[in-house]
């Protein structure tokens, strides 16, 4: 009953004569081992085997994955560096005795030595990964959503500080399958949305078609272009190039995208990463899909500025934004400690990067913006939201009834230290579904604690407010 077996497999176990001893079952919980020889069968025994723990558990499952049975890396940074963690075995000669069982009786030389494995250390800092887990729940369990994704990129050095999903799986455990054990950040794609719409616009901006202050006509309602409709979520009239980026309207989007061709446009994306992987090499990882330009039709053209008809990781689009932390600069990322640092690519110029970091900024104004619950007190911080239709797998289409919301930032603004991604896989739409209602305020949690743990400076409204409280508390300590 403990080991979970049917008699008739443990009697023909039994009846094997050819074998002095029979193993009824291998890798048993340790609580049942301890059950099984508190009852004192006689000829039962039990042997110890030693095998990985992962104390971290959930938050860091899908980083460093998990080992088979026979010690080999299955899925992770396990799988990654398998062979540098797993070391070499050694080789000698020895003398045996030609008896029925053979026993060593001396030892000429070891013709290699044995090698121990490397240690590896990550770049992920185990406090925003737990913060950033425990924010994605909230967000999942509250807007009853399928899974949520969070990747967070020190914007200086390239490091990714996060990387985690909820739900999670244990590590620890014998039953390790299911949708949910793929590090879904690198694994999964979706059409990206509203989030591209800065870079679209940057490459208008960098051809000098139009400025942030460019007025474009959004019309009072659906635009119809190629014999077909492209919404926004209300009517916004005649805005500025920036309100554009700010209330993310699809139709402005569209018809600046019309000024500018399809490879100028296709070749800006994958300046910024679109269509290919990171290079951080982690196992599944994906390239999204990029279709060639030369395919497009002028409504792919316009469809395609505003995230619909591609598809991308969200570790993609979070190194996509740090082109607008490094004054146009595309970094480089790694996982992994003490890799060689690669050179940053210039992908914009200081302007247009300065421009789109002013627009990005707009989008957490209380005033109007799409995302005010990704602010954070006392620092001003930008990014852009994301609320896509998911693809119907079967039929092909969308479902329009589910979504994907996402929302990718980054701040301080006077000095960017972080950028962050989050996205949010069907967040029903009676409980908040836009990007910035369900992934917005996951961005916060995180961001305000990776501000205040790395000492990061405040640059926000509230400055002098907070200076106050702490010249206030530090009179209260001297008392």
């Amino acid at each position: 009953h403990l080991l979970k077996l049917r008699i008739v497999d443990l009697d023909k176990k039994l009846k094997n004569k050819k074998r002095r001893a029979v193993r009824l079952k291998k890798n048993i919980a340790p609580g049942i081992k301890i059950k099984i020889m508190g009852l004192k069968i006689e000829g039962i025994s039990s042997n110890k085997v030693y095998k990985r723990f992962y104390p971290e558990n959930g938050p860091v499952a899908h980083v460093v994955g998990f080992t088979g049975s026979n010690g080999v890396g299955q899925e992770g940074i396990e799988m990654l560096m398998n062979k540098a963690l797993a070391g070499e075995k050694g080789k000698k000669i020895n003398l045996i005795d030609g008896k029925t069982t053979p026993r060593v009786i001396g030892e000429f030389q070891s013709i290699k030595l044995p090698k121990d494995g490397e240690d590896i250390k990550l770049t992920i800092d185990l406090r925003l990964q737990n913060e950033a887990y425990n924010a994605l729940k909230k967000s999942v369990e509250k807007h009853e959503a399928v899974s949520g994704s969070a990747v967070l990129l020190d914007a200086k050095t390239g490091e990714i500080l996060v990387m985690t999903n909820y739900p999670s799986f244990n590590p620890n455990g014998y039953n390790k399958s299911g949708d949910f054990i793929r590090n879904r950040a690198v694994t999964d794609v979706f059409e990206p949305g509203s989030t591209m719409k800065p870079i679209s616009i940057a490459a208008s901006l960098e051809k000098n078609i139009v400025n942030k202050n460019t007025l474009i006509d959004t019309g009072e309602g659906p635009y119809k272009y190629e014999g077909k409709e492209i919404r926004d979520t209300k009517a916004h009239g005649v805005i500025t190039v920036k309100d554009i980026i700010k209330v993310s309207s699809n139709i402005g989007s569209a018809k600046i995208s019309q000024k500018i061709s399809s490879i100028n446009l296709a070749t800006m994306y994958k300046k910024f990463g679109y269509g290919k992987k990171t290079g951080i090499n982690f196992p599944g990882e994906v390239s999204g899909v990029l279709r060639k330009h030369t395919k497009w039709r002028k409504i792919d053209h316009s469809r395609v500025s505003y995230g619909y008809g591609m598809n991308s990781t969200l570790i993609q689009s979070a190194q996509a934004y740090t082109v607008f932390a490094n004054k146009g600069e595309l970094k480089p990322i790694s996982l992994i400690k003490g890799k060689d640092e690669k050179i940053s690519k210039r992908v914009l110029s200081h302007k247009t990067t300065k421009d789109i970091l002013d627009m990005l900024e707009s989008v957490t104004d209380n005033d109007g913006g799409t995302a005010p619950k990704a602010r954070v007190y006392g620092y001003r911080v930008a990014g852009k939201t994301g609320t896509s239709w998911k693809t119907d797998p079967i039929n092909g289409g969308y479902l329009k009834d589910k979504y994907i919301s996402s929302f990718v930032g980054l701040g301080p603004v006077t000095n960017p230290r972080f950028v962050m991604a989050v996205v949010i896989d069907e967040p029903l739409k009676k409980r908040g579904y836009s990007g910035g209602t369900s992934a917005g305020p996951v961005f916060s949690k995180v961001m305000a604690k990776a501000f205040e743990w790395y000492s990061v400076d405040a640059d926000g409204l509230e400055l002098e407010e907070i200076q106050n409280k702490k010249e206030v508390y530090a009179d209260k300590r001297k008392l």
